[in-house]
């Protein structure tokens, strides 16, 4: 019995129908005689009802796998309680049935999953047979063929197939083995009977072949009568060919078919005769009548090859030999036949052959030798001092015609095969000399191309020595240089190949080595030369720019663009460090000219300092008397007040960063200061400053006061009375109280513009006036 594993076993339970019973009990000892009981008693009822489900017929797969997995689950669960047998009398009673019932139904499942394989193979088996049947009737029909007879054989092969798979189950049922017997012998007769009848097409298709190449001999017989025809001999020699040729095919069926071997012995019989009878026909025609064909033509053959034993036969002769040797041999053919029939045309042709063969060998040889001069001039050629690629060309072109010419002679023949001998080894000799030959010449070749390489490049560099050359003249040395390294790398396999010019392509990279030094140190000097030029220009540009900065009008633009020189200067020298390392002239330019940078960095510092002086105290006068001047004619208060402090804080500036400046440097004293046209000294500048900051300190705070006054008392009281004019009392006495509030901080602050008088709702009045009135109001509608 075939056993599966735990695992498939609890599968095929997990995936059984509901109806299916219980599971087996899982593997493993029990802990207790209780438990060991549950798991038989478990196993038994579930193998019971498998068993119960397969007694039908035919039973499912499905059922017939839960039965073989109940039979596995009851010797799970009989060795989970093999402890117990000893222990416990009543659980060994039920082990012992248990034991019994694992044997009957395990041989009863087997018996029915036997069964049903039976029953399976049977319908394959009947089906094929009955496919088999059919086939096997198509062939018997009288349209039977090929198709028929492949599709019968088909059908035989796949009913064998089955029925061998079917065979391990022939000892479990023995009308099963009676019946694979029976399907044997229907088999082996329908072998017999598709055999019988291929056999019966064969002898039926070679039988009429043979009847047509009969009638075929038998016509070309009649047509030849008794006077001789070239053409008619060859027909009936070719039907008498191929009619022992359709016998030789069908020589397997003679044993086979009596009525077809009856045919071919008439057919043989046939042949017989005709050979006979041709035999008769050539002896009655005679050598005569071949040589009166063929001797016009061997005379002139014989001719030929004396004219070939001379020592140099004429061209017309060479042509002559070869036509005479082509239709001499065409004719040759044609009576082959007949010579074996006919013993004076046997000999005839002998000698006429042995003509036929001195001048084929001679013509050969005279190719041949042809070729291999060919060969040797166009060897000789190559060894010129240069050989064009043409002539590389026509020495192949020339051992190919060698080669093919030897493929044409009879290289056995006593008389050719020396020379095809010493051809031969030209050949071999030819391409070897062709190779080193072409080796030679395109190592040559290449020394020629890198020597031109150099020629190049040498005398670019050379010329971009001699005068200043362009950008583009040094890029085209710099490209001729790297030409020669691309050259060297297009002949790199010649490196390995000859140690001479591996010594040479080493010297020659050590001369571009030398050559992108030249080049370089050529840049080098160059950018020297005009970074001097650069820097001079610089230092040129960066004087005249301070000397603006120096005048009492200069302005910042001034200084800015000093300043922007002086910085190029600088970046200038920097981006150029690593050319100080590379030429020493340029280095020590460099250096004198950091050192007029210094002196030019110095001077722009004063220039800076002078500029700051100027805008600190000349400027900001200006300005402040600028601001004053609009102040006083601003009807904006809030504006007036702006321009009066901007005026007073430059004022300030001009009088405390300009001691301040001088103090920390003395030389800022003689500086001149231009105010109103004039250069004035920082001092007296600062002096004029003081002065007019004095001046401003009235207006300035007349502006403060009454710009208060409009927007503290004025505005409450005018809100107030607005409020009024609408009868919103608790409005009017906020504004009211606001008004005094505001008007007694602005007495106070300013009690020198107290009795100043203001315009107050069309009126003018004094600060005490409008306060009086807004007390007074005040106290009215508190009253109310």
């Amino acid at each position: 019995m075939v056993r599966i594993s735990v695992l498939m076993i609890i599968g095929l339970f997990l995936f059984a129908p509901v109806d299916a019973g219980a599971a087996p009990p899982e593997a493993g000892a029990a802990k207790s005689v209780a438990e060991a009981s549950k798991k038989l008693e478990g196993a038994r009822a579930a193998l019971a009802a498998a068993v119960k489900r397969i007694e039908k017929d035919p039973p499912a797969n499905a059922d017939l796998d839960s039965a073989l997995a109940a039979v596995e689950g009851l010797k799970n669960a009989l060795d989970a309680g093999a402890s117990f047998e000893t222990e416990d009398l009543d659980y060994a009673k039920n082990v012992l049935a248990a034991r019994k019932e694992l044997r009957t139904n395990r041989e009863y499942v087997d018996e029915r999953r036997a069964k049903v394989h039976i029953h399976e193979f049977r319908r394959r088996i009947d089906a094929e047979l009955a496919a088999l049947n059919e086939r096997v009737a198509k062939v018997a029909g009288k349209d039977a063929g090929p198709k028929e007879l492949d599709e019968a054989r088909a059908s035989v092969a796949a009913i064998k197939k089955v029925a061998d798979e079917g065979r391990t189950l022939t000892k479990q049922d023995a009308k099963f083995a009676t019946y694979l017997t029976e399907v044997d012998a229907a088999v082996a007769r329908h072998e017999k009977t598709i055999d019988e009848r291929w056999l019966q097409l064969s002898a039926q298709k070679q039988r009429g072949l043979l009847d047509d190449s009969r009638k075929s001999l038998s016509a070309a017989l009649a047509a030849m009568g008794n006077t001789w025809s070239d053409q008619k001999f060859a027909d009936a020699d070719k039907a008498v060919s191929a009619l022992q040729k359709q016998l030789d095919e069908g020589k397997p069926l003679e044993a086979r078919d009596n009525a077809y071997r009856g045919e071919a012995d008439k057919a043989r019989a046939e042949i017989t005769q005709a050979r006979r009878k041709l035999d008769e026909l050539v002896a009655a025609a005679g050598v005569s009548r071949v040589k009166e064909e063929m001797g016009p033509a061997y005379d002139e053959l014989t001719a030929s090859a004396k004219a070939l034993r001379a020592r140099k036969p004429s061209p017309e002769q060479l042509s002559g030999a070869k036509t005479a040797a082509f239709v001499v041999r065409k004719l040759v053919e044609k009576y082959e036949p007949q010579a074996a029939r006919d013993r004076a045309i046997g000999q005839y042709l002998t000698e006429v052959k042995n003509t036929l063969v001195e001048v084929e060998v001679a013509l050969q040889i005279r190719n041949l030798e042809a070729a291999r001069a060919e060969v040797m001039q166009s060897l000789r050629n190559l060894e010129k001092r240069s050989p064009a690629p043409e002539q590389f060309e026509e020495a192949n072109t020339a051992l190919v015609i060698l080669s093919k010419t030897l493929e044409t002679v009879h290289a056995k023949n006593p008389a050719i095969s020396a020379h095809a001998l010493e051809a031969r080894q030209l050949l071999r000799d030819g391409r070897a000399a062709i190779d080193k030959r072409r080796y030679e010449v395109d190592l040559q070749q290449q020394r020629a191309k890198v020597d031109e390489a150099r020629k190049n490049a040498a005398g670019l560099v050379t010329q971009i020595q001699k005068d200043k050359p362009t950008e583009a003249q040094l890029q085209e040395a710099e490209n001729a240089v790297k030409q020669i390294g691309v050259v060297l790398e297009a002949g790199a396999q010649f490196v390995k190949k000859d140690r001479d010019y591996a010594l040479y392509a080493k010297e020659t990279k050590e001369r571009m080595a030398e050559l992108n030094d030249r080049i370089a140190r050529r840049k080098i000097v160059m950018s020297a030369a005009d970074s001097r030029v650069l820097l001079a220009e610089r230092v040129n540009v960066a004087k005249e720019k301070l000397e603006a900065t120096k005048t009492v009008s200069s302005t910042d633009a001034d200084i800015e663009t000093a300043s922007k020189s002086v910085e190029e200067l600088m970046q200038a020298i920097e981006v150029r460090a690593e050319l100080e390392r590379q030429d020493a002239g340029y280095a020590s330019y460099a250096e004198r000219t950091r050192n007029e940078l210094l002196k030019l960095v110095e001077a722009l510092e004063a220039s800076k300092q002078a500029r700051a002086l100027r805008r600190t105290t000349g400027e900001a006068l200006a300005a402040a008397s600028a601001a004053s001047q609009k102040a006083a004619s601003a009807s904006d208060l809030r504006k007036r007040k702006e321009l009066y402090a901007s005026a007073v804080e430059k004022l300030k500036a001009c009088q405390e960063e300009g001691s301040r400046m001088l103090k920390e440097n003395t030389r800022l004293v003689t500086v001149d200061v231009l105010v109103g046209g004039q250069p004035v000294k920082p001092e007296e500048v600062m002096a004029q400053c003081a002065q007019q900051a004095a001046a401003l300190q009235e207006p300035q705070k007349k502006a403060d006061a009454q710009l208060r006054f409009d927007e503290g008392p004025k505005k409450a009281y005018e809100l107030a009375k607005a409020h009024l004019s609408k009868s919103r009392k608790n409005d009017a006495l906020t504004q009211l109280n606001e008004c005094v509030v505001e008007g007694r901080i602005l007495e106070n602050r300013y009690p020198e513009f107290k009795d100043y008088k203001f315009a107050v709702g069309g009126a003018n009045m004094s600060l005490v006036e409008l306060l009086q009135v807004c007390v007074k109001e005040r106290k009215t509608l508190e009253s109310k």
